[in-house]
């Protein structure tokens, strides 16, 4: 999972920076490096290609339809000058406009606006005919020119350059961040919210597992399955343990009847009772309080077991040697005696580590119930 998270933020960078250097490119082509970024209904550029509606047929200038319609949308007009600056042809003019123009004069109208009232001239030759040039003019309200002073020294351009990749390393790196972020982040808003549902006890979620976090998404789903299964299991223990205390005070209350019956007897004075019947009814009660006692034990053990308060008190010994003596032992109590229980070892030492008060209940309760 490391390698794939470092392989997709070095993809980014590598992408980011590819971005950036095409952007910068292009910026720079455009912007720097293009000299005619402007589109051919520009006033320059639609002076110059004029030329192309200019006709000379017989020793006669004429602008063709086409070039007519075009000066008559745009409300300009035209004049054709021979190299001596004399007017040959001209259409749509204003009254004001002269019908010959100095070198001078002809140089301070391109550089200059509203050089004829009203009009903003732009003045070019002709391709085909070297010996001609023309002037359009174009209305000032919507055509003008302005000239600009700059400082084109190494420094300006370098800070005009700076600037430029600065911004666009801003929206790419936003771009990429936004793009990558999500990819990055909607995932592990899922593995919080799995997190949240599995300490809610909520098992029911299922995850695909696919993508960056394939694996944890699979984790996700199998702690799920398993917590779910401890939760069943639980639920199981907890009937079977709830039905065990049930049957414990059914069983607590044989004995309990038995005692306090054979305890009435005894104290009720109407009875004539005799030595061998105290001692008798005596031991009985013994007996019974001595099996509540264990049931009580057993009960108590149960609850130190369930909160993990048992400490076992290990110590070496020789198993075998330990069983059979609880087996001897059995077998020498009176209740037991009529038994039959047959003990074989292959083994007479095998040492092992264990608490005996604890290993001998867990003993003894499983021969007596046999």
């Amino acid at each position: 999972m490391r390698r794939k998270i470092t392989l997709s933020f070095m993809g980014v960078i590598i992408i980011s920076t590819l971005l950036i250097l095409v952007l910068t490119f292009l910026a720079m082509y455009f912007f720097v490096f293009s000299k005619n970024n402007v589109v051919s209904d520009y006033p320059p550029n639609f002076t110059l290609s004029f030329n192309l509606y200019i006709e000379n047929n017989n020793n006669a200038v004429t602008v063709s339809k086409e070039g007519q319609k075009l000066l008559k949308e745009r409300d300009a007009w035209i004049q054709i000058l021979d190299t001596n600056g004399n007017e040959i042809y001209e259409l749509f003019k204003p009254e004001d406009a002269p019908s010959h123009y100095a070198p001078v004069e002809i140089v301070h109208a391109h550089m200059y606006p509203d050089t004829i009232n009203g009009y903003t001239l732009f003045i070019a030759s002709s391709t085909t005919d070297k010996s001609l040039n023309y002037i359009i003019g174009f209305p000032s309200s919507e055509i003008s020119k302005h000239s600009f002073d700059y400082d084109s020294s190494t420094v300006t351009l370098i800070i005009k350059f700076t600037l430029m990749v600065l911004v666009i390393s801003f929206i790419v790196f936003l771009l990429m961040g936004f793009i990558f972020g999500g990819k990055l982040t909607n995932p592990i808003v899922r593995i919080i919210e799995g997190v949240e549902l599995l300490s809610e006890k909520k098992y029911w979620f299922q995850y695909e597992e696919k993508g960056l976090y394939s694996k944890v998404f699979a984790s996700l789903n199998k702690l799920a399955d398993n917590l779910k299964l401890s939760e069943r299991e639980r639920e199981k223990t907890e009937k079977l343990r709830a039905e065990w205390i049930s049957n414990i005070s059914h069983d607590l209350n044989t004995p309990l009847s038995s005692i306090k019956g054979y305890s009435e007897i005894l104290s009720e004075s109407d009875y004539n009772i005799t030595t061998e019947e105290i001692k008798n009814y005596s031991n009985i009660i013994l007996e019974k309080a001595n099996y509540m006692e264990e049931m009580i034990e057993e009960l108590l053990l149960n609850e130190k077991l369930k909160h993990n308060a048992v400490k076992l008190n290990k110590t070496k010994g020789n198993l075998t040697k330990f069983l059979r003596k609880i087996v001897i032992d059995i077998l020498n109590h009176p209740n037991y005696s009529g038994r039959s229980v047959e003990f074989n070892s292959e083994a007479e030492i095998i040492q092992y580590n264990f608490d005996k008060s604890l290993m001998t209940r867990c003993i003894e309760n499983l021969i007596y119930n046999a």
